[in-house]
């Protein structure tokens, strides 16, 4: 190797060099910005304030004073929430037991319906994350229980003060005071229940999406001891 190619390549190490330094200092810079403005959002606390809690930590997870959470009530949650048996309001009786809260808020597709649009009563088959759900055909589309924008996540909404897009669901926090919005004959008239909005919107949604309690249903053997 002769010295004017020895000379160039070290030239280029030079330069490298300082251009990592530069990028370096640009990227610790940005990582300042944002530590400030987490701290700034959190009153002060910092990056630690948005640490989730184990989910066992009952005390840090927030709920409502009125529905304290308990190892039973999650429980008997998580089996509610896929229970096809409280499918029992369809529009058509052939799918009765077709759908619960599950089938739009299914926990692979990050409790989501894993495809463009949720269908619940309406809707038949699955395939393995929700893809596969598609229209009933006795079913005319006025009929389906479909909701007209990309189904929320149902993933920690415990954090959320008001549910749903529009953050209709809710009698407190940011939804305080806006009594004249809870249309009496519509969902949002749960509002006046006086829960957060996680108990709210899982009231309201048993009439949206055609679902019901029965004695039937509570004494299914892998029920009855939750309840």
């Amino acid at each position: 190797m002769n010295l004017k190619s020895i000379y160039v390549m070290g030239l280029c190490v030079v330069l490298l060099s300082a251009c990592q330094k530069d990028e370096d200092s640009q990227v610790n810079l940005i990582d300042q910005e944002l530590e400030q403005v987490l701290k700034d959002a959190s009153g002060g606390t910092g990056k630690g304030f948005y640490v989730l809690p184990y989910s066992n930590e009952f005390d840090k997870i927030p709920h409502d004073p009125r529905n304290i959470i308990t190892q039973a009530k999650i429980d008997l949650g998580a089996l509610l929430f896929h229970e096809t048996g409280i499918g029992l309001s369809p529009k058509h009786s052939s799918n009765i037991g077709n759908y619960s809260c599950a089938t739009c808020h299914f926990a692979s597709a990050g409790f989501q319906a894993g495809r463009h649009q949720g269908i619940s009563d309406g809707g038949i088959g699955f395939g393995i994350n929700g893809e596969g759900r598609q229209l009933n055909p006795e079913y005319d589309l006025s009929e389906l229980d479909v909701q007209p924008v990309r189904t929320p996540s149902a993933l920690n909404i415990a954090y959320q003060e008001a549910i749903l897009w529009n953050g209709q669901f809710g009698a407190v926090g940011v939804n305080a005071g806006t009594e004249a919005s809870w249309t009496v004959g519509t969902p949002k008239a749960k509002n006046y229940l006086g829960y957060q909005g996680t108990e709210t919107q899982a009231i309201a949604g048993q009439d949206v999406h055609r679902l019901r309690m029965n004695d039937t249903v509570c004494v299914k053997p892998q029920l009855s001891p939750a309840f």
